[in-house]
């Protein structure tokens, strides 16, 4: 079936072997491509609780039945467990390599084992190869990148990965990052870069293919309504697409939802200085655009061509450590992109720092950190959760089973606090993007400040946003797309029929298997929690996990923390915990959250 079922390559390391086959029907039946296949995969490959960064521990790189084709689906997901967190995590990337994988007809690439060197994958031409990669070692992404480029889009560690910093991650193209410490894995397993050159007209089966939509009239038809959609939503088309996605500094401050000082304090007097609107009136920039996308959010400085960074790094270099010096934040965002850190991990955990000395670190002092934790010279590279840990001040790791908050206060969102706790992956915002519906009012606005109700409407964007993952579209066509235009690009495109209904299902068959696997990795209801400084009367109560001394609590109400409305308090613990628990009764799971058997058997899943 036209872009539907292609092949899956395994390539184990230690044996140096390589097979290759076709993809299983029925797994891409039950589970799409991209984030439900390599799922289902890491599920059947390995056991969840095995050490993250042992050699069976397997990486997988999906790309979905739409990647390429449709509108804002250049995507390719990486899937693997995370040695930051120790969940499931699957991480949905931009830049070429989605694209490249899918004309080589590749559904998933499984890479295992230890390579006794280091080495690289390099597919094209229906040929896998491992590569030598030993005057690859020790470059960052940059050099790494520009030394492999012309053999095709390139995913590749810095110097982070090979020294297994838990924070590290893959950069694609040496634009497109994650989370969850992926980077290390590949490092653990010797593994420098993945290069994919795929055919750019149809060859024989197996040899890749061409990207043709299998019914290109109705392809053209559905095309056409969805870039309507982009267009009528102006979060798409008039936010992201000229600003990226610092167009959300602005607004989130007006309604004091950035957290600054380690979450101590939410809003900051350096907005402006930080804000899309800043950006783009102070400097030429020039738009990128991830293939088959219209929107363009990627900025270059036209006169530098240094990438403008993302609200992500905006936040976690500036905003979170009132760092108003915007070059010295281009400099982070570099060093993060060319040793392959996690900014959001790295700024969190510089956050902790800067609270446990109780001082505010000067520009020059985050960079020379930056490239300690790059450098794995630093135990700030553990993650915020085991620094700290270690310090003996736990309380202050603003995360969510080991995975570090981004810049989006929830406590002024509760469903995304919500989303948090829930989230397979740990504080992962993208796993359901509720500052959509809350925040920005995309697709449907819904009340903020409180609780009530968003246990329901919360799976459904989970399951959603599963199945977002899966077909390979961009986490942010949430704001635009439902299952229902996702049917038709899928019938139009891979020829395959699914109901809206069976959509939504696989979605929910996605997310029970990650949560069966975090389960039998060793998590129970007690991890699905937010830290102790959300859930306090904020500012004015003392006595909860990483509160300031007197004196510092003065200063933060006075800043503004506590704000009239009741827009400072933190989230009720008894009001959290019975949204917890009727989430988990939507869901099908029992009190401790649990999936319940019947519930496994509707989704034709085992125990």
């Amino acid at each position: 079936m036209e872009n539907w079922i292609g092949k899956t390559i395994h390539v184990d390391l230690s044996s140096e072997s390589i097979s290759t086959s076709r993809t299983d029907g029925e797994l891409q039946d039950k589970f799409l491509g991209g984030r439900g296949l390599g799922v289902k995969l890491l599920f059947d490959l390995t056991d969840p609780g095995a050490n993250p960064l042992d050699p069976e521990n397997p990486l997988i790189f999906t790309s979905g039945p739409l990647t390429g084709l449709a509108p804002m689906a250049g995507r390719f997901v990486l899937t693997s467990k995370s040695p930051l967190t120790g969940t499931v995590f699957s991480w949905n990337a931009g830049g070429n390599f989605g694209q490249e994988l899918k004309k080589e007809g590749i559904d998933a690439l499984v890479v295992t084992g230890k390579a006794k060197k280091p080495v690289y994958i390099e597919l094209g031409e229906g040929n896998v190869a491992i590569k030598n990669a030993g005057p690859l070692w020790g470059k960052n992404t940059e050099e790494c990148t520009g030394i492999l480029g012309g053999k095709g889009s390139v995913v590749c560690i810095g110097r982070a990965g090979e020294k297994l910093v838990r924070t590290s991650s893959f950069v694609c193209d040496s634009i497109h990052s994650g989370r969850g410490g992926l980077g290390a894995v590949a490092g653990s397993k010797m593994l420098k870069a993945v290069v994919v050159k795929g055919k750019d007209s149809k060859g024989k089966e197996g040899e890749g293919k061409g990207l043709t939509p299998a019914d290109p009239e109705r392809f053209k038809e559905a095309e056409s309504k969805v870039l309507k959609l982009f267009e009528a939503n102006p979060v798409l088309s008039k936010g992201l697409a000229n600003y990226g996605t610092p167009v959300l500094v602005k607004l989130l401050n007006y309604l004091d939802l950035i957290p600054c000082r380690n979450f101590l304090k939410r809003g900051t007097a350096i907005a402006d200085r930080l804000s899309g609107e800043y950006i783009k009136t102070g400097f030429e920039l020039d738009k990128e655009s991830c293939p088959a996308c219209p929107l363009g959010c990627i900025h270059r400085i036209k006169s530098t061509k240094q990438l403008v960074p993302g609200y992500d790094s905006l936040w976690a270099f500036g905003l979170n450590l009132e760092n108003p010096d915007f070059k010295s934040i281009l400099r982070a965002n570099l060093i993060c992109m060319d040793y392959g850190l996690d900014p959001v991990s790295a700024g969190s955990v510089l956050g902790a720092y800067a609270e446990l000395e109780s001082r505010v670190l000067d520009p020059g002092e985050i960079e020379a950190l930056l490239l300690k934790i790059g450098e794995g010279e630093c135990e700030f590279g553990l993650g915020a959760l085991e620094y700290l840990s270690a310090r003996g001040r736990i309380e202050l790791s603003m995360d969510v089973k080991g995975l570090e908050m981004a810049g989006f206060d929830p406590r002024g969102i509760r469903g995304q606090a919500l989303a948090y706790a829930t989230s397979p992956h740990g504080a992962d915002y993208l796993t359901a993007f509720m500052v959509g519906p809350e925040v920005l009012g995309k697709p449907l606005g819904i009340d903020r400040l409180s609780l009530n109700g968003k246990a329901g409407i919360l799976q459904v964007f989970e399951n959603l946003t599963a199945v977002l993952d899966s077909l390979a579209l961009c986490p942010y066509s949430v704001f635009a797309l439902n299952e229902g235009s996702c049917s038709d690009l899928l019938l139009s495109a891979a020829g395959k029929q699914l109901f809206p209904a069976d959509l939504l299902k696989i979605g929910e068959r996605i997310w029970n298997l990650e949560r069966m696997f975090n389960l039998k990795a060793g998590f129970t209801r007690a991890d699905d929690t937010l830290p102790e400084r959300l859930l306090e009367i904020f500012g004015t109560k003392r006595g909860g996990k990483g509160n300031a001394d007197e004196e510092g609590d003065r200063n933060v109400a006075s800043e503004g923390t506590v704000s009239e409305g009741g827009k400072g308090k933190g989230i009720p613990p008894d009001e959290f915990e019975a949204a917890l628990l009727e989430y988990y009764h939507f869901r099908g799971w029992d009190d401790d959250g649990v999936p319940l058997a019947r519930k496994l058997e509707n989704l034709g899943l085992r125990s």
